[in-house]
């Protein structure tokens, strides 16, 4: 194996026969990363008990900064052609605190602040009552999926791409065009279409985040956090208050998590701003059928309320009584990653995921919480309760490019 050496750093590193070892003197990493991290934990019971991590994550506990590197994602500007004209690396900066997205604040109009997040494949099972995620970078790695990072299409199948963009802030409108601008007011009261056209007007590219992009990266949470209760381990965020809130520009901008207990404050994960809270974000090709069940699509990103190829029925069905409902069990495959399969009334907080989980027959979908969802918003919250023509004060969207027929 070839390794890399660079400045003189105080990390964790990994060699050839010794999967983590301090090194004091030099940092060294390979040139090609094979590692896989896993953790596995006992379905629906007590979240104080926090999950198992094995294989190469068997030597790291929850927080570790060895996740962040391990994950690999960077802050950019990513000009309307998809061009990064700026970008801030984790290993140019994580080791030296200096995760300073500022650096990304001087925009022209056709830039936006986004957050990538390179090529990781992704494999989910349950045996009995035990669920595993495992996260590797591996290629070809068998039984791994890479669906975030690549669609289907005829001349092209399941073709990964290198990375895929989310905004770092919530979408604002600027002369009809959606951008993800830092100290801007989130746009609302949008149509999903509507989104998905302004997002287009970037570039070709560009587009709404879909289901299988925030499932991604609800992985890395889950791996790095331990722990599918959002709200307890990284934060409250924006949940307990009355009305939106401006993008901030000027919060713990050096930190990419930043935590809070407060229901008014305004946190990020993964330098993403308000992943739960504040505002709900439109869920790209995701819906219900006349019977509730859930379908989500990989190819032809299209709006409009579908029931057949290329939408695909996960298997579940979510019934909607009119009572507030949390997330029990989840579909544990490669396809579905964190698809709900089974919600609870009235659960113990400790207990299960925490979320709120509720669908309509034909409707389209939307996840994280917003402004006055107090606890039952976080990373698992998803609702399907809108049509085509529908449109809300707290519903806004993220920005998402993904070069999906190359």
């Amino acid at each position: 194996m070839t390794l890399v050496q660079s400045e003189p750093k105080a990390i964790k590193i990994w060699t050839t026969d010794v999967k983590a070892v301090y090194l004091w003197e030099n940092k060294v990493r390979p040139s090609a990363d094979t590692r896989t991290f896993t953790i596995s934990r006992t379905e629906k019971s007590n979240m104080s008990s926090w999950w198992t991590y094995s294989d190469d994550a068997a030597w790291l506990t929850a927080w570790d900064t060895a996740f962040d590197e391990f994950f690999w994602y960077y802050g950019c500007r990513l000009n309307a052609s998809g061009v990064e004209t700026a970008k801030i690396t984790q290993e140019e900066s994580w080791w030296a605190w200096k995760l300073d997205i500022t650096q990304l604040w001087t925009l022209t109009s056709g830039d936006n602040v986004m957050i990538a997040f390179p090529v990781m494949w992704i494999k989910m099972s349950k045996s009995w009552s035990t669920i595993t995620l495992s996260i590797t970078k591996e290629l070809n790695k068998d039984w791994y999926q890479y669906y975030a990072h690549s669609t289907w299409t005829l001349s092209n199948p399941w073709t990964p791409k290198d990375v895929f963009y989310l905004g770092a802030y919530k979408w604002y409108s600027d002369s009809n065009v959606i951008k993800s601008w830092s100290g801007q007011s989130p746009t609302v009261r949008q149509t999903q279409s509507t989104f998905i056209t302004r997002a287009k007007a970037n570039w070709s590219w560009y587009n709404i985040i879909g289901f299988y992009q925030r499932m991604f990266v609800n992985c890395l949470y889950m791996m790095k956090y331990g722990s599918p209760d959002s709200q307890t381990v990284v934060g409250k965020w924006y949940t307990g208050w009355s009305t939106k809130q401006t993008t901030w520009s000027t919060n713990s901008q050096t930190n990419a998590t930043y935590w809070t207990t407060s229901t008014t404050g305004r946190v990020k994960l993964f330098w993403l701003e308000d992943w739960w809270g504040n505002i709900d974000e439109w869920i790209g090709w995701m819906c219900t059928d006349g019977s509730k069940n859930l379908w989500t699509a990989l190819s032809w990103f299209v709006w409009d309320i579908k029931t057949s190829s290329p939408y695909e029925n996960t298997g579940t069905t979510i019934q909607h009584t009119g009572s507030w409902y949390d997330l029990s069990s989840i579909v544990w495959s490669n396809k579905w990653l964190f698809a709900p399969t089974a919600t609870v009334s009235n659960s113990n907080y400790d207990t299960y995921y925490c979320d709120y989980v509720d669908a309509y027959a034909s409707r389209l979908a939307f996840a994280g919480g917003y402004w006055g969802d107090g606890s039952v918003a976080g990373a698992f919250y998803l609702f399907v309760p809108h049509s085509a023509s529908s449109t809300a004060a707290s519903l806004g969207a993220r920005l998402m490019y993904l070069n999906w027929l190359t």
